[in-house]
């Protein structure tokens, strides 16, 4: 071989390297980003759980007060009526 074609592969190699690095590089970054996406989908998935459960109890709260409203009227209602409709 000759020196020109020895540095001819060396200058090769170089390239190679070179792009090769660049994929590894590239390769890290998407890996990296992915792992980001799908840490914040989890806590997202979390979040919007936690916000479904605090609505169950809302909810369940709301029909509490309902039912204690529902039944502050009746008594009101009764006591009323023992009354002759005077009030208390």
């Amino acid at each position: 071989m000759t020196e020109s074609q020895i540095q001819d592969i060396y200058s090769r190699l170089d390239t190679l390297e070179s792009e090769v690095n660049s994929l590894k590089l590239l390769t890290g970054t998407t890996g990296t980003s992915q792992v980001a996406i799908s840490q914040i989908l989890n806590t997202q998935t979390e979040h919007t759980q936690i916000l479904n459960n605090h609505s169950q109890i809302l909810n369940n709260h709301s029909q509490i007060l309902n039912n204690h409203s529902q039944l502050l009227d009746e008594i009101l209602r009764i006591l009323r009526d023992r009354n002759g409709g005077s009030g208390l």
